[in-house]
Parts: structure tokens; sequence; C-alpha cells
């Protein structure tokens, strides 16, 4: 505190000897410091603290500070989210717990989950729950999103379960193994059905090359599992090699070069990170083909 208070000291003073600003500066720096302890007085008041962020979010207003500002939009986030410290944590809890039963009894699936929520983020903040509760909860939640065909929420809420169920070293998670199973199974066909046809590209030195081959992914295998392979999680290296096609209709396996793939927001949408060299693409049947031979070609003259 006394950091920042000497840097608003400094700020001030240098406004101060600005003669052709006085008014003007002072104005604002006084609306600021009257803002600011309004809103450090009264820290439940989301509009007091709001009015504080705009100041110190503004790059021309003289108090530019994210990091500041990250202080009061905290408490406009605590304000909305926290719960009343008078009521006791057994009666929220079950008041929390009724409220999901009585939502799900009527089918009204939306507020179930959202209730679900409620009881989950109270843990969060320091309410005393205890974990079979949210095992409970998470048993209703896996339900709902199957019936809502939401397979990765469930698998979400199964995996919670699992995890809880092994911290409090509760027996009988054996018995989730199936419907778990099941979940990830689902998953599995719909990330094939998205990128199960899809290939590597990389682009190094502006050549573009395509992986055929990593570790023990190879092209006449469907792409999955590829970024455990790339990554090294697999322990047997008899293998590592990586086959990459290159535009010049070459294999190559001592390819040098990091693979980057990462986005950002902007404007216009999502954009690429600078550096950005690697997508996944889909190539036609004649392509996949020569793709096939070319790594064919290669292991064979490896043999040799």
């Amino acid at each position: 505190m006394k950091k920042i208070m000497m840097t608003l000291a400094a700020v001030l003073c240098c406004f101060i000897s600005v003669n052709a600003q006085t008014t003007e500066t002072e104005s604002n720096s006084e609306r600021y410091l009257r803002l600011s302890k309004e809103a450090d007085e009264n820290p439940t008041d989301w509009k007091a603290q709001m009015e504080v962020v705009y100041i110190l979010t503004d790059k021309n207003s003289g108090f530019y500070n994210q990091q500041r500002a990250t202080r009061y939009l905290e408490r406009i986030c605590h304000t909305a989210t926290d719960y009343n410290k008078e009521v006791p944590d057994s009666v929220l809890r079950l008041s929390l717990v009724t409220l999901i039963t009585l939502a799900f009894d009527k089918k009204d699936l939306d507020k179930t989950l959202f209730y679900i929520d409620e009881l989950k983020h109270a843990k969060k903040v320091g309410v005393e729950i205890s974990n079979l509760d949210i095992i409970c909860q998470d048993g209703v939640g896996v339900v709902i999103h199957l019936v809502k065909n939401d397979m990765l929420q469930a698998l979400s809420n199964m995996m919670e379960m699992r995890q809880l169920v092994t911290e409090d070293k509760m027996s009988g998670i054996e018995y989730t193994d199936v419907m778990t199973a099941m979940l990830f199974d689902n998953l599995f066909g719909q990330y094939q059905k998205m990128f199960g046809d899809k290939l590597l590209e990389i682009t190094i030195d502006g050549k573009k090359y395509i992986i055929i081959a990593m570790k023990k992914w190879n092209i006449e295998k469907p792409l999955m599992g590829w970024m455990g392979e790339m990554n090294g999680d697999d322990d047997d290296d008899d293998d590592e090699t990586t086959l990459a096609y290159g535009e010049d209709g070459k294999v190559y396996d001592e390819l040098q070069g990091q693979i980057d793939y990462s986005f950002k927001f902007d404007k216009n949408g999502l954009v690429p990170q600078e550096g950005y060299n690697t997508r996944l693409i889909t190539v036609t049947p004649e392509q996949r083909q020569q793709l096939v031979e070319a790594y064919h070609k290669y292991l064979k003259k490896a043999k040799k």
C-alpha cells in the first residue's frame, strides 16, 4: 500500500507542476481520489467499484493501472456471487440441496443444473459442504447431461465424482467404470468424426510438411492419440522417429523446427498467434494413398 500511495503522490506532484493544465488535472485527480475512497469504504457497492474501474482502465485518465483495477473488479464479482455469512452453513446447504431436489422433481433440468453449480460454488467460497454432497449432485448432473445428450459435461461430472471418491478413499469407484468408459468412447467417436480424417501440417522455413508418422501413430490410422505420441507420453522408445512428407514428394525423418499452435481473439474473431505454423488439414483419398505409399516406401528402404 505504501508503494501505491507513493506512486500516486509522485503522479500528483508531476501534474501540479504543469501550469497550463493545473485546473483540469487537479479536477481529475480529486475525482479519482474521491471515487476510490468511496469504493474502498463501500466494497459491496458495485457501482462505486465500477466508477473506479472506468478510470483505471482508461489509458488517457492519467491513472491507468490494470493491476489495481482487478481489485475493484474482484469486489464486484464477490458481491455478485458470495453468500450471506450470517446464514449458517447448514441452513445454506439444506436450502440448496432442497432447491436441487425440487427443481429435478419438476423436471426443470436447467434450474437443477443452476443450483448444482451454486452448491459447488458455495463449497469453493468456504461454505461447509461435504464431498459426499457434491458427489451426489454430480450423479444428478451426469443423468441430466445424458438426457440433454451433452456427453462432455456428463463426463466432467463423472470425473469429478471419481476424483472426490478417490480423495475420500471411498470404496466402489469401480462401479463407475462402465459409465465412464461409455462416456469417453462417445467423445472419442465425436472426435473421430471431427478430426479422424485430418492430418497435421507444419510449415518450417516457408516449406510445408505433412506428418505421416509419430512413434506408434502413422498415416494408416485415424488421427487419434497423436498429441500424446508427439509429447513423448509413451514410455516405449523403440521407435521415436517422426516422419514428414514434403512438398517435393520426399519423406524426411530429421526435420528440425518447433511446432507452434495457438490463437487469440481480436475484433474480427479468432486469429493465429504470431509464429503459428501448424494446422490440421484434410486431403483427398488420392492424396492420402500417395502418403501411405510414401510411408511404405520409406519403411521398406529403412529395413535394408
